[in-house]
Parts: C-alpha cells; sequence; structure tokens
C-alpha cells in the first residue's frame, strides 16, 4: 500500500461527500517530521534563559565556573506563530533525545565524517485530519 519508510513522504486521502449543493471534503494527513542534530558548540555553558548550568559565572571573563551542561533536544511542533513562544501545547507532536553530551560535541563518527550518529535523531509522527466545506 503506502511505503511509511521513506523520510519526508506525506499521504493525502481525499474523501468527499455532496449533499444537494454543499460539498464536504474531509482531508486526512500521515507522515513524519525528522529531524537530525549534527554538533552543539555551548562557548559558555549557558541554558537558553541565560543562567549557567551549574555554578556562578566568572567575573573576568564571564563564562560559567562548573561542570558542563548537559546537553539533549526537545522538539514541539505547534502551529505557525508570529511570536514564538515555548509554553503551550505541541499540536503536532512532540519529541526528545537523551542527554547527547557536554557543552561541546558532534555526533558524525570519527572513521567517517558524513556519517551521522542516530543518537542526535528525533522522528515525530503525525496523523491529522480537517474538515472543508464549500457552498456551490
Amino acid at each position: 500500500m503506502f511505503n511509511s519508510d521513506l523520510p519526508l513522504i506525506i499521504r493525502f486521502l481525499w474523501v468527499r461527500i455532496r449533499p444537494g449543493l454543499n460539498k464536504l471534503e474531509v482531508s486526512q494527513s500521515t507522515g513524519y517530521f525528522e529531524l537530525q542534530l549534527i554538533s552543539v558548540e555551548n562557548v559558555n555553558g549557558e541554558l537558553a534563559d541565560g543562567e549557567c548550568c551549574d555554578g556562578p559565572r566568572s567575573p573576568q571573563d564571564r563564562r560559567c565556573t562548573r561542570d558542563e551542561c548537559d546537553t539533549y533536544l526537545k522538539v514541539c511542533l505547534k502551529e505557525y506563530q508570529m511570536v514564538v513562544t515555548t509554553t503551550g501545547a505541541c499540536t503536532f507532536g512532540a519529541g526528545s533525545t537523551q542527554v547527547l553530551g557536554g557543552n561541546r560535541f558532534s555526533l558524525t563518527t570519527k572513521n567517517n565524517p558524513n556519517k551521522i550518529d542516530d543518537a542526535g535523531k528525533i522522528v515525530i509522527p503525525f496523523q491529522f485530519a480537517w474538515l472543508v466545506s464549500e457552498l456551490l
């Protein structure tokens, strides 16, 4: 039937019902969103809000002084927003990785820099439908 192994493939199913002069369409979409992290460089060891992961800042260079951050990736798919917020529901899905490393790391393999470790991959399946009604 459908090959669900193909990346970024969206399949559409249209069902049309035509009562009288009105036309009602139902559209259903399935697929998945895939994101692959390749590397991270967090020079100052800061969280997204600017605070240090662990401990205070050095007064000399303003860098965080203690342990490195425990870095992971978290993704939230939601509707378009004029001003992006990190709160609210993930309308189309969410996913995250385990802790991948510290302040600097690369997920490419040493033997083959073109091969990327799957540890930094997030796959979020989605399935949603919506109604469209038209008056003829």
